[in-house]
């Protein structure tokens, strides 16, 4: 019953599989070789994307630490439990939920 299955499946799947390998390992033998001549195969990053990396990390930070203004504040409403999002400087706050229902180690 299996081998109904798998005797075609390989017989399909050979070809197809030596194609893939051929060509993976072409390219594999050009990027060597490209390398040995020193070609840089991907370019380097420019001055403007650098720049731009900082202004969109500054960008997140800035819209992180709204979003923990906003849910103190949040949590401050009456009818509120808590925050919920930990605090910092909690043990629990690097914690999953599973972990740390877990007594510690």
């Amino acid at each position: 019953m299996i081998a109904d299955v798998l005797v075609p499946l390989i017989v399909f799947m050979t070809p197809v599989a030596l194609y893939f390998t051929k060509h993976y390992f072409r390219m594999k033998e050009k990027q060597m070789e490209l390398q040995a001549q020193g070609v840089k195969l991907l370019p380097e990053s420019s001055a403007a994307d650098r720049k731009r990396l900082q202004e969109l990390e500054e960008r997140v930070q800035n819209l992180e630490s709204i979003v923990i203004a906003l849910d103190g504040e949040r949590a401050a409403l009456p009818g509120r439990a808590g925050a919920a999002l930990p605090k910092a400087n909690e043990a629990a706050a690097r914690l999953l939920p599973a972990q740390a229902d877990k007594p510690a180690e």
